[in-house]
């Protein structure tokens, strides 16, 4: 998805819409935990989560003692992956995605990573050959814990030396920190944990862990892959 700062977005500005869905991050959370966006703003945040639900990019999921847990569609989490930039050639596009593989296989290869890659796949502009250059390119990714123990996790988070501003932030580390290491800081890498299966047909798997003779086994318990 590819739109302009100087869009609007449910009213809002496409830069601070954005900016509020991706702090979801695939996450149900209250409201409140995206306050600190609006602050020195004129909009207020019962009416911002209002136009965003109405317009499609949010969703209540659940109330709990009087608090509403908010989450985004996948019409927010495609904004969330929106880029202001300018488009990129299929070349360049082709660079990413050999780094992207490349990078999926080193994750799955080390036995000390708490999760683990289950599948890659290549949706959107960049599977139409005939466009270049494109916007950016798509990636669904699946994923699972090798690792489950509360105290290894623990342990895992505090060695990687980095502070949490929240304890949300801090359970979560190695589910972003596998975004991370995968998108390498790079703005035109879009990675999604939908299922595309429900906005499109066409998509292309560019990773399994199944086809990978060097990942470390994951746990046999295949519930543990998600989104």
């Amino acid at each position: 998805m590819r739109v302009s700062k100087t869009d609007f977005i449910a009213e809002l500005p496409a830069e601070l819409a954005r900016a509020i869905v991706r702090k979801f991050g695939g996450r149900e959370m209250v409201a409140e935990c995206v306050a600190d966006l609006l602050e020195g703003t004129e909009f207020e945040l019962d009416a911002v989560f209002a136009g965003l639900e109405a317009a499609g990019y949010m969703k209540k999921v659940r109330v709990d003692n009087g608090e509403v847990w908010w989450d985004t569609t996948v019409q927010g989490n495609a904004l969330a992956m929106a880029n202001f930039g300018k488009p990129i050639s299929r070349r360049t596009a082709d660079r990413l995605v050999s780094g992207l593989l490349e990078r999926a296989l080193a994750y799955n290869a080390d036995p000390d990573k708490p999760m683990f890659i289950n599948t890659l796949r290549v949706f959107g502009s960049y599977l139409s050959l005939d466009i270049d250059p494109i916007g950016d390119v798509d990636i669904e990714l699946t994923f699972g814990r090798r690792i489950t123990d509360q105290k290894v996790l623990s342990n895992y988070t505090r060695a990687s030396g980095r502070s949490f501003g929240t304890y949300i932030e801090k359970v979560f580390w190695p589910h972003t920190e596998l975004f991370l290491h995968l998108k390498k800081r790079s703005a035109f890498i879009n990675i999604t944990i939908e299922d595309i299966t429900k906005i499109t047909d066409r998509f292309e798997t560019i990773y399994s862990i199944d086809a990978d003779r060097q990942a470390v086994p994951p746990p046999v318990d295949r519930s543990l892959i998600g989104r």
